[in-house]
């Protein structure tokens, strides 16, 4: 049983988390006036993995042909949210994408009654249309039904970490975690790596602002990051874990407003009021234990 000050450091770290994951939004959408989506992801993902190892290497030793198969597999959902994620952050807020991006925990039941064929029950009904007025507030403007173009990337990448989340509670508690997390941001480094080179202009030169945004999002939000929840995780709970964790669409909001002078109008904060509520009833009334995103 974890001591009452255990289970606080593990929350404010979790916090800590929040503000880090939801500022790289800013981070990254600043950074792409300078190189392209995936030629940006690839370095982010190689580093990250380059420092996962360095600073873990007693468990990437570990990784097993199993753990390369389904860390493979796993990963392949992680790329397809981190890819409409970045690109979609070209076209729209960092506000609205951390907003959006949050509908992921949302998802999470509806895609586990579809694989197990059965019918959605009143209270996973309810955040998903809760979500969906949340997402209509923020994104369609002027009542006339047209997503705007960057929120629609970002709503496929919430469901690509909603997969994510579901694949990730399914395989991954065979592995070693660090193992089969190394594999899936190795596997999004390099993947975004060769579409990089073969689509984007490589940068005439790194500014001061992609190189801070790189050793940011590479170091902080990934490898310390993930390192750091999942030495915390076993003083608090995974339900308060994810409570905690909704707190990053409200930073990356703060980010926005602070680093980029982004304003959501009142239309647009009743919607995303309306997507952390969604959130919070759905963490708070799922059942089983992995209830926290498997942020990368």
């Amino acid at each position: 049983m974890p001591t009452l000050n255990k289970r606080l450091q593990a929350e404010l770290s979790m916090i800590l988390v929040a503000c880090i994951w939801g500022t790289t939004f800013v981070i990254v959408k600043n950074a792409l006036a300078d190189i392209g989506p995936f030629l940006f992801l690839g370095i982010r993902f190689i580093a990250a993995f380059i420092m996962l190892a360095i600073l873990s290497f007693s468990n990437i030793r570990r990784i097993s042909w199993s753990t390369l198969g389904y860390g493979c597999l796993i990963g392949t959902f992680l790329l397809l949210g981190y890819t409409f994620q970045t690109v979609g952050l070209k076209y729209t807020t960092s506000s609205n994408a951390g907003f959006i991006t949050g509908i992921s925990v949302v998802l999470v039941p509806i895609i586990y009654a579809i694989l197990n064929r059965t019918r959605p029950d009143l209270k996973t009904t309810i955040t998903v249309l809760l979500a969906t007025a949340g997402l209509y507030l923020l994104s369609f403007k002027n009542n006339d039904f047209t997503l705007a173009y960057g929120d629609f990337l970002v709503l496929i990448c919430a469901f690509g970490f909603a997969f994510h989340i579901v694949f990730v509670d399914r395989y991954s508690y065979r592995h070693n975690p660090v193992a089969i997390t190394g594999i899936q941001i190795l596997f999004v480094g390099i993947v975004s790596m060769i579409i990089g080179l073969n689509c984007e202009p490589w940068p005439q030169h790194f500014s001061a602002n992609l190189v801070s945004a790189i050793f940011i999002t590479s170091v902080f939000a990934t490898s310390l990051a993930f390192l750091l929840q999942n030495a915390m995780q076993k003083y608090s709970t995974p339900t308060r874990f994810a409570i905690v964790l909704t707190t990053e669409p409200l930073f990356a909001a703060l980010a926005g407003y602070l680093w980029a002078n982004e304003m959501l109008s009142q239309r647009a904060m009743a919607g995303a009021a309306l997507i952390l509520v969604s959130m919070l009833v759905s963490i708070l009334t799922r059942k089983g234990k992995n209830l926290v995103e498997a942020n990368v």
